[in-house]
């Protein structure tokens, strides 16, 4: 299967992405994921149109200017990275994918980043997990004339890497995940006929003999880029359907999306609270962001609904977290912050980059806080937040 091709033949959209006409106007082995099919007829419920019509009333949602004061650092400016996914081993050492087979790294909390893997084109990157400070893993998929999902491992900080290991699927593989040094999880972004798969290993993944892949959803609709698992291996993701599986992605159970459209990201602190975010790009460009309270048994209306697709969520704790998204062909993005929960949100930053990634560590009594995204330059972005 080729992306490129499949993106052309199929009228159907990802959440969060982009209108199908604009592949045709990026560079030649850029940003594929510009537009994600659906691979399943008009009809069916997988594929809802961007621009499909609410079940529920749209409540007016303010959106102030932060009164927390926050004062987001920009701090790297990454040409030709379209970056996907993050993560840090420390407050000075993190990580950052892109497609183009990109892997940065920065050595200062963020000051400086330093390209130390670059495969080129047609490699795409889009998801990083950090085991220990030394076990680094990358996920994504190989698009040429053939067409593999594959991880890379480094167990040297990312000094070396391994050569490529295929996973069991045909799938586009976005990001890997470890709660633990022995349980991964890898989501495919999108399905067929057959079901939308996942890959999970319970050995630590090493090779591609240690991954076993399952339908998640029979439905075979896309999900969004992010996805939760807990430490006790409880993981959901949003799409089409909200999915959710008790062990580690071995066995799962979905029903409908979130919001009436669909959702996108999802994160969860734990059991007991939750968030989902979406957006769309036509004909408005927005977003939106629901919480739940009581493990995803029940879920508010809209408590966010603004001018840029939401694409990332975080929370510190039940009460601080962000939402980050954007829509880099309309040159609109940026970060809410929220200190109720998501109860309700204030614009922390604005960008004009589609921020698609971000993480966190401790320091000292606060927390180091980054998140990173590009703009229709395809020039990269990342921000950090000092949060004491």
């Amino acid at each position: 299967m080729n992306l490129r091709y499949a993106s052309r033949t199929v009228l159907a959209v990802l959440t969060l992405s982009l209108a199908l006409s604009a592949q045709d106007s990026l560079p030649v082995a850029h940003h594929v994921s510009a537009n994600v099919p659906v691979l399943s007829s008009p009809s069916s419920p997988s594929s809802r149109a961007l621009s499909a019509e609410r079940a529920e009333v749209r409540a007016s949602v303010p959106l102030l200017q932060s009164p927390s004061g926050h004062n987001w650092q920009l701090q790297a400016t990454l040409p030709g990275t379209i970056i996907h996914d993050m993560t840090f081993t420390s407050p000075s050492i993190g990580y950052a994918v892109a497609e183009g087979g990109q892997v940065w790294k920065t050595t200062n909390g963020g000051k400086a980043w330093s390209e130390i893997f670059n495969l080129g084109y047609p490699y795409y990157f889009y998801g990083i997990s950090a085991l220990t400070a030394d076990d680094i893993v990358v996920s994504g998929f190989y698009d040429s004339s053939t067409f593999y999902s594959l991880i890379r491992w480094s167990q040297d900080g990312g000094t070396t890497w391994s050569d490529d290991i295929v996973l069991p699927t045909t799938g586009w593989a976005q990001r890997v995940r470890f709660p633990n040094t022995d349980d991964g999880l890898i989501m495919d972004l999108v399905g067929d006929s057959a079901g939308n798969l996942v890959q999970y290993t319970t050995d630590g993944g090493a090779g591609a003999t240690d991954w076993t892949n399952v339908v998640d959803n029979t439905d075979g609709g896309w999900f969004g880029l992010e996805f939760s698992e807990l430490s006790n291996l409880h993981a959901r993701a949003s799409g089409i359907n909200f999915c959710s599986s008790p062990n580690g992605g071995k066995n799962w159970s979905c029903g409908p999306s979130v919001d009436s459209v669909f959702d996108g990201p999802v994160f969860f602190l734990n059991d007991t609270y939750g968030w989902v975010g979406g957006g769309e790009i036509s004909p408005n460009v927005e977003g939106w962001a629901h919480v739940t309270t009581n493990g995803g048994k029940t879920w508010s209306g809209r408590t966010l609904d603004g001018p840029w697709p939401i694409r990332e969520i975080l929370f510190l704790t039940s009460k601080t977290g962000w939402a980050a998204g954007g829509n880099l062909y309309t040159n609109v993005g940026g970060i809410y912050f929220s200190g109720n929960g998501g109860q309700t949100w204030s614009v922390d930053v604005t960008t004009n980059a589609e921020m698609d990634a971000c993480a966190e560590q401790p320091v000292g009594s606060g927390y180091r806080v980054w998140c990173a995204g590009y703009d229709g330059s395809l020039t990269g972005y990342i921000y950090s937040l000092e949060l004491k």
